[in-house]
């Protein structure tokens, strides 16, 4: 059997990590990624943001311009 080439490797764990980074199916698109988070107003990742009692997002208080790397210098 042969070994895998380094160059497959890297490519099949490109592949992975790109499969992983976007919301899915269920998840609304504003709730980020693993790669493009959102943030609380005080610059905290948020990774999951759950809803409100109705099992609606309503205000949610995470979005991407809370994000350190997001805001103007």
């Amino acid at each position: 059997m042969r070994t895998l080439t380094p160059a497959a490797v890297v490519i099949a764990m490109a592949l992975a990590l790109a499969a992983c980074s976007g919301p899915s199916r269920d998840e609304p698109a504003s709730q980020g990624s693993f790669l493009n988070p959102v943030c609380m107003p005080d610059g905290s990742v948020v990774m999951n943001q759950l809803a409100n009692p109705d099992g609606t997002f309503g205000n949610p208080q995470a979005n991407f311009a809370n994000c350190p790397w997001n805001k103007a210098k």
